[in-house]
């Protein structure tokens, strides 16, 4: 069931309550993080019980919220599809170069493509947060997008002082957020099966703390309702693994146009950083 044929659905109800106004508002504007949802949530968000609820899915011809959270979700999110699940062993492709020429390709397209879909607000939202010097940046990305979050930290020291590096581990996690404050900013990258250390971390952020940005490869997700901005990027890839490539093509542009932003302020902190080098023997020379 998509968003419009649960409108349709609300429409034939002959009489809504104001209760059930304030469950359609909250249904019309998290829709998409409903698979991902959990009743007990939803019911606190909404400030309402269990039970009515669940009287307000019968209304709509449900037999509960777990019947109508499965009909929202399109069959390939039913599970969460490993690697070695969705590959292709029939692979008629024998010679390196021409795997390599088709891999190219698809990254090419992946590149195009998160161009086309990304939200121009939600990009102007994401410079501003992340470029806002008063505002402390963390950066957090689980598994293979902690890559990502981790050249993004590296670069962004150059340019923004105030920046940390959360580990998904979710022990040290505390340690990292014990100086956080209520006005810093969360970034977030995570791809197709989701951190639940990422997703828990998204929430409380937005609850206790203040924006979060999330960086990931699916509109339906499980932080569009905590995000204050979605940048939307593809992955597909018809090899084993799916392709981070455009994640990292959007990190580099942001670090670099933080630079662009920044201008005149980033000498002090490249002659700090490079007379560390310096001290350190860092490169050789």
């Amino acid at each position: 069931m998509n968003k419009t044929e649960f409108s349709q659905r609300i429409g034939e109800l002959t009489t809504l309550t104001e209760t059930d106004r304030r469950i359609i508002d909250y249904f019309d504007k998290h829709f998409l993080s409903i698979p991902y949802s959990k009743m007990i949530d939803i019911c606190q968000e909404i400030n309402i019980a269990k039970s009515t609820l669940g009287r307000f899915m019968i209304k709509i011809g449900f037999s509960g919220f777990q019947e109508f959270k499965k009909a929202t979700v399109k069959p390939d999110l039913c599970r969460n599809v490993s690697p070695i699940d969705r590959f292709n062993k029939e692979n008629n492709i024998k010679n390196s170069f021409a795997y390599i020429e088709r891999h190219c390709a698809e990254i090419t397209a992946n590149i195009t493509a998160t161009l086309h879909k990304i939200s121009v607000p939600d990009l102007e939202k994401t410079v501003a947060l992340i470029c806002d010097p008063d505002k402390r940046l963390y950066v957090i990305g689980s598994a293979s997008a902690n890559a990502l979050a981790e050249y993004f930290y590296l670069l962004g020291r150059y340019i923004k002082k105030d920046i940390v590096l959360l580990d998904a581990n979710i022990g040290n996690l505390p340690h990292k957020l014990v100086d956080s404050r209520p006005g810093d900013v969360l970034l977030a990258i995570s791809y197709f099966r989701f951190s639940s250390v990422t997703t828990r971390l998204v929430r409380w952020f937005h609850q206790h703390r203040g924006d979060t940005v999330v960086i990931t490869d699916r509109a339906v997700n499980p932080f569009s309702h905590f995000a204050s901005a979605i940048l939307i990027m593809e992955s597909g890839h018809q090899g084993l693994f799916n392709s981070r490539s455009s994640g990292f093509v959007l990190i580099e542009a942001l670090v670099n146009y933080m630079g662009e932003v920044t201008g005149k302020e980033l000498g002090d902190n490249f002659q700090v950083m490079e007379s560390l080098f310096e001290e350190f023997n860092v490169f050789n020379k």
